[in-house]
């Protein structure tokens, strides 16, 4: 049984879902005005059991009780509700998108990645979150289904997302993702050689709607020159595609540094991303770049190998680090 594939358990006391974090291996900001960016899914990720809710009192809406998603504690929906505000107004979309129906579940949710790490925490909940409730009423996961709900709850979180973190950990693996004006082009991308990586998280940054906003006003200031980066960007995605294919990881890791200078010159990254990249590098790596919006987050290594000895240097360095690598769905159960 994979991720995506759950036997239909209506009347089940708890139905149990899975979703991985997420790297973006080139393309972060320049995929929201439209050009390609590649990304894969960790295997680290967000772990959902849904049940019936404990409390007796109606009306109160579903229940979300979590660790390691920034807090441990208990999330109710609502201005009026528990936990952190965000949290709540997701909630309350969830109730709006799946209706009265899950008013009276509970979520339990187990985070293994980093909160505002850019490492897609939010969007593997989002995804995680759907899937429980499909099969908590044994029916059928429908991947688009999961996408689109997914959608709004990152709306909820970021404001106007690209829609890439949460395609790439439905879809799993590493992936080629294009959103046009029309429509979004998502194509698997299977490498001879495993992706390999020494993530270092520098702390959370100040929130993905900032970044983008903030670099959109950059943008308005100087619009030429955000073009010829951008089409740099682009370059450096299509390039990379085919060295990934090829399995060139070298070439991999050249492009990721030249990604990092762009990301530099954009504004998003900070001198503490920029250490991390000049450790992972001293020690070896291929590449180092950030991963996501930036402004904080994390720094992603790629290794041939040696990946825990540039885990290591972060942890060293005073910073929270791990090992990782793609997360295949096809030939991993993370289901139950």
């Amino acid at each position: 049984m994979t991720q995506t594939e759950f036997s239909k358990n209506s009347g089940a006391d708890v139905a149990f879902s899975y979703a991985p974090g997420k790297i973006i291996v080139a393309g972060e900001h320049a995929v929201v005005y439209g050009c390609p960016a590649i990304a894969l899914a960790l295997d680290r990720g967000v772990r959902i059991a849904v049940t019936k809710a404990r409390f007796e009192s109606e009306g109160k809406g579903p229940v979300l009780r979590a660790t390691g998603l920034g807090f441990v504690g208990e999330v109710r929906p609502g201005p009026s509700g528990l936990g952190p505000d965000v949290l709540r107004r997701g909630l309350q979309r969830l109730v709006e998108l799946c209706g009265d129906r899950i008013q009276d579940l509970e979520f339990i949710a187990d985070c293994a990645i980093p909160v505002g790490g850019g490492l897609g925490s939010s969007a593997a909940l989002s995804v995680a979150l759907g899937r429980g409730i499909f099969r908590y009423f044994g029916e059928e996961i429908n991947d688009g289904s999961v996408v689109e709900m997914a959608m709004e709850l990152e709306r909820v979180f970021h404001g106007n997302p690209s829609g890439i973190d949460h395609s790439s950990i439905t879809h799993g693996g590493c992936i080629w993702y294009h959103r046009g004006e029309q429509n979004v082009k998502i194509e698997s991308l299977t490498s001879p050689r495993i992706l390999r990586f020494a993530v270092g998280v520098a702390g959370p940054h100040g929130g993905t709607l900032q970044m983008v906003s903030a670099l959109r006003e950059r943008m308005r200031r100087h619009p030429d020159m955000h073009r010829h980066i951008f089409e740099g960007i682009s370059q450096i995605v299509f390039r990379m595609r085919d060295a990934l294919l090829e399995g060139r990881l070298a070439e991999v890791g050249e492009l990721m540094n030249i990604n990092q200078g762009y990301l530099n010159a954009l504004g998003v990254s900070t001198p503490e991303l920029e250490r991390l990249c000049t450790i992972a590098r001293d020690e070896g790596a291929l590449g180092a770049k950030l991963t996501g919006a930036g402004g904080g987050g994390a720094v992603i290594a790629l290794v041939d190998e040696g990946a825990e000895r540039i885990a290591q240097a972060f942890k060293q360095a005073g910073y929270f680090s791990f090992c990782a690598q793609a997360f295949d769905e096809v030939k991993t159960n993370y289901a139950s």
